[in-house]
């Protein structure tokens, strides 16, 4: 498998170039585009797999942008085609081109190509912000003399975003239903604790006024109790009033 360099041309004058992109001299991963700053540094776990179908089970891409790594016979590869004998085909040995298609949402791509007189096959990436948690990879077709890829997510090309982890499972909430159950119950609880309390001091013992309050001598000393044993915690070594010096 060869590539042919012009591909680079011809692919920017399909998609349309919208921004210049220089690329970042210590990062790989990492390009300013008019302005806008592309990075895919911390997009993926790399590096990442890709799967060529269902079918293909044993086909893989490997795909690691950032640090080049050995693909067979070619070093430095930044794509890999893993098959089942063992033979890996290098898809790509550098970032030849950055475009930004769109900003709304934010679309690019990237275009990984190949050394002239290498056995290698290039690979072009298609990169869209969605609103989905999760970054998805997909391997779509081989068209143009190159693997094409597309890649969603709400991270894509953001700094500092914080991805889900790779398996798709959602950050949960602290609480969790059972705890949100619990919550919701402990409170009905108490206010039919005070209702029947208040029910009971009034028909059964004729109290009234702040008496009708269940264990009204507990409830209105009870925020001193709690200041006096944050006090306590906090500082258990200084001498405080009501307690002796430890």
């Amino acid at each position: 498998m060869s590539i042919v360099l012009p591909l680079v041309f011809v692919c920017a004058s399909v998609v349309g170039v919208s921004a210049i992109c220089d690329k970042d001299q210590d990062d790989g991963c990492r390009v300013t585009c008019d302005g806008t700053v592309l990075d895919i540094s911390n997009l993926l776990s790399y590096p990442y797999k890709i799967t060529v179908d269902d079918n293909n089970v044993g086909e893989y891409f490997t795909y690691s942008p950032c640090n080049g790594f050995d693909c067979g016979s070619i070093d430095g590869s930044l794509i890999c085609l893993n098959r089942d004998d063992s033979h890996k085909d290098s898809c790509g040995t550098f970032a030849s081109s950055w475009v930004i298609t769109k900003t709304n949402p934010l679309t690019f791509s990237i275009l990984y190509a190949c050394q002239l007189g290498q056995d290698c096959t290039s690979s072009f990436f298609t990169f869209t912000q969605t609103d989905d948690e999760e970054t998805k990879v997909v391997y779509k077709s081989q068209e143009d003399g190159a693997y094409q890829f597309q890649v969603t997510g709400k991270c894509v090309g953001q700094i500092n975003c914080v991805n889900e982890p790779s398996d798709g499972h959602k950050k949960k909430s602290v609480i969790g239903p059972a705890g949100l159950v619990l919550m919701i119950l402990f409170f009905a609880a108490l206010l039919i604790y005070f209702i029947a309390g208040a029910l009971v001091m009034k028909y059964h013992k004729q109290a009234t006024g702040k008496e009708l309050i269940p264990n009204y001598l507990f409830w209105s000393e009870l925020p001193f109790l709690v200041k006096d044993g944050c006090l306590f915690v906090i500082s258990p070594c200084r001498k405080r009033k009501g307690y002796e010096a430890l």
